[in-house]
């Protein structure tokens, strides 16, 4: 059911959520000109004629949700709802994706974020939903999903579980069959995906999101201090040595990547000095949602993956290549990121095509 409504998409990241990475977040004006200019008509119908069957519109808890009024925003409904209408014109379903809101400290895993436990961000959070689902009640042009949030991270372990269990009985309050997505912790990490409490709701379904690794899919990425560190060009497939001797004098870095550093661990004395990046080692790592699949009865997909534009663009199409093929064969739908803008683009700000051959690679899983 999910996979043939959403096995094939892309991301609209920086339209409605990361915004200010790209207009003038203190100009009212700069603010307004892009939400009437980034996104079109003619984008939606770009995509669907990519051959592509939905997209994923992250949208941002600061912008949309009236913290002291408890009520979603009128303007950026607005925006939303015309792009959901040109969707359904062109007949793209749409997943609905938080990707950020009061309380979330991305990535933080050491102490808990604000949002697992202060209760009035808790309530917030089951209000935003709660809101939205009414807001969308019976609407049916196109299949509307709603991802719960982006990529949680719950030092705690388990109020994650709580929280997101809250929000779907808000959205069930309102609507009993709208479709839900509810994400693994520590960013939404295929390896935890395990540690998710499951509902006995049919319209229910789980995700995960995938850049394993991290030092292939980032690499030389201006945002991280890490790999503006290491700056190094990474093939694929690829020997990662260089990096695990990175790592081995960088001891800092090695908690954001928990499934590399368990693998070297397994290997006695920090690793060989060789570490293949490979389609092996990525169904290595994609085991966990294989097995997730097939032992919870549930159906599993990922909102995000991609390879930043700083990477060969030829190497990314043979990693992109390779997941999406894993993806099919087990039958999990996906989003790549991103449409335009934000490192990891098809197209620049403009609308040009900048990455010619990753966009050939997704029309040929059309």
């Amino acid at each position: 059911m999910l996979f043939e409504a959403f096995k094939h998409g892309i991301n609209l990241g920086g339209y409605l959520s990361q915004y200010e990475l790209i207009a003038d977040a203190g100009s009212q004006d700069s603010l307004k000109e892009h939400f009437e200019t980034f996104i079109t008509k003619e984008d939606i119908g770009q995509i669907a004629g990519w051959g592509l069957d939905h997209v994923r519109i992250p949208v941002d808890g600061y912008l949309f949700f009236d913290r002291k009024k408890k009520v979603l925003r009128k303007d950026p409904l607005a925006y939303l709802d015309r792009c959901m209408e040109w969707c359904a014109e062109y007949g793209l379903n749409v997943v609905i994706d938080l990707h950020n809101i009061t309380g979330h400290v991305s990535g933080q895993m050491d102490v808990p974020t604000p949002l697992m436990v202060e209760e009035d961000l808790r309530s917030d959070f089951c209000l935003f939903w709660g809101n939205m689902a009414k807001h969308f009640k019976g609407y049916g042009k196109v299949t509307l999903l709603f991802e719960l949030f982006n990529e949680i991270a719950d030092a705690t372990g388990y109020q994650w579980n709580k929280l997101y269990k809250s929000a779907i009985k808000a959205i069930r309050e309102v609507d009993l069959k709208r479709w839900i997505l509810a994400g693994s912790n520590y960013v939404n990490s295929v390896g935890y995906l395990d540690r998710l409490d499951l509902v006995e709701d049919p319209y229910v379904f789980y995700n995960f999101h995938y850049y394993e690794p991290n030092v292939f899919t980032h690499q030389m990425a201006h945002f991280s201090e890490e790999f503006r560190t290491f700056k190094k060009t990474l093939s694929y497939p690829g020997d990662m040595g260089e990096y695990i001797e990175f790592v081995k004098t960088h001891h800092k870095f090695r908690k954001e990547h928990p499934m590399i550093m368990a693998d070297l661990a397994e290997d006695g004395a920090f690793g060989n000095g060789s570490f293949i990046n490979d389609r092996k080692l990525m169904e290595k790592y994609l085991a966990d949602a294989k097995r997730f699949v097939e032992y919870s009865g549930c159906e599993l997909y990922c909102g995000e993956f991609g390879v930043i534009d700083c990477a060969p663009e030829e190497e990314a199409v043979k990693w992109l290549g390779d997941f999406i093929t894993i993806c099919n064969e087990i039958g999990i739908g996906h989003a790549m990121w991103n449409y335009k803008c934000l490192d990891f683009e098809i197209l620049d700000r403009e609308g040009n095509v900048v990455r010619p051959k990753v966009l050939a690679l997704l029309k040929e899983f059309r």
